[in-house]
């Protein structure tokens, strides 16, 4: 049986890569901006005497837990003898993140040993992790410590070698004043959760570099425009093929069904197109121009389209509409 993917999918996945939350924003982030990677771990670890941060990770564990190996957002050294390790979790973090979390920050402590090494060898580990959705009832504010254990015998550890600080974004708004200026980190964690700056604070330089960075990071075709173009031409293909055969097969004649095909195949494409420009505009520019939008020909989408790509102002958009 054939598996149609909805309308309503391919948006939610499209909303997913428009947040600032998105992990793969962060890792773009992290790896092309070092002054505003050096920003957010002195806000994260509160410590602006913070000099510099090392990319360290290819974001993959040597070592497996339940069988699979762990996958790191960032792990970054911030001094000889300290790792930081940030991770980003849209999905509630439950046991089993909470556990698989709490592996990473093991594995990144004993990936240090080397034989004959003592243990006080070891540098420390501080893990960040930043949960923009639910997850434990024990985990119900907005920034927590936890205690690490091992991971077998749940015997906690006492050396301090390993912290673990989780920022849960959805407390924010529970716990701070949002008619009040916020701090920077607050304001940080605003915008992962909310995908928009705080409107009673006045955002730093930094903030607004960011802001950019997340411009420029939506703007780039193999990061986000290609995926999503390639995804809807073989989505909704296939959704419009399905409806033109049923169509032709009614018809219950051949050359009818020949040329449902290709109409199905058009409105397929067109549609698919013209739904991810009226988001993208929408979530750029903060206007609907839906109504103008279904006028335009699908040349004129894919032109439209291309001027986005390359940074194009709403009003070379509205003129290229008329």
């Amino acid at each position: 049986m054939e598996v149609i993917i909805s309308d309503n999918f391919i948006q939610k996945e499209l909303a997913k890569i428009m947040r600032f939350s998105d992990d793969r924003f962060m890792k773009y982030l992290f790896k092309f901006y070092p002054d505003l990677r050096l920003y957010l771990c002195q806000l994260l670890l509160d410590d602006p005497t913070l000099e510099y941060v090392d990319i360290q990770n290819v974001e993959r564990a040597t070592k497996k837990y339940k069988g699979k190996f762990p996958i790191n957002d960032f792990v970054g050294r911030i001094s000889e003898d300290c790792i930081i390790n940030i991770e980003i979790q849209n999905n509630g973090v439950y046991e089993e993140e909470y556990d698989r979390f709490r592996a990473y920050g093991m594995f990144l402590l004993t990936e240090q040993y080397t034989a004959g090494d003592e243990y006080q060898s070891v540098g420390k580990v501080i893990q960040i992790i930043i949960n923009t959705s639910g997850g434990l009832e024990t985990l119900n504010h907005y920034k927590q410590h936890l205690e690490v254990m091992d991971m077998k015998y749940r015997q906690v550890i006492k050396e301090d070698k390993l912290t673990t600080i989780i920022y849960n974004t959805k407390y924010l708004q529970e716990e701070r004043d949002m008619a009040k200026e916020l701090s920077e980190l607050d304001q940080f964690m605003y915008l992962m959760h909310n995908n928009e700056l705080h409107s009673y604070s006045k955002p730093s330089k930094k903030l607004q570099q960011i802001k950019e960075a997340h411009a420029m990071y939506l703007a780039s075709e193999a990061e986000r425009f290609g995926y999503y173009k390639e995804l809807v031409d073989e989505v909704y293909d296939r959704q419009k093929l399905s409806r033109a055969k049923r169509e032709g097969r009614e018809e219950g004649r051949k050359e009818g069904k020949k040329e449902g095909k290709k109409e199905g195949e058009k409105e397929g494409r067109y549609n698919g197109k013209k739904s991810i420009l009226q988001r993208l505009l929408l979530n750029k520019f903060k206007v609907s121009l839906d109504k103008e939008l279904a006028e335009c020909t699908e040349q004129r989408i894919d032109d439209i389209l291309e001027v986005y790509l390359n940074n194009g102002t709403l009003e070379e958009i509205k003129e290229m509409i008329k």
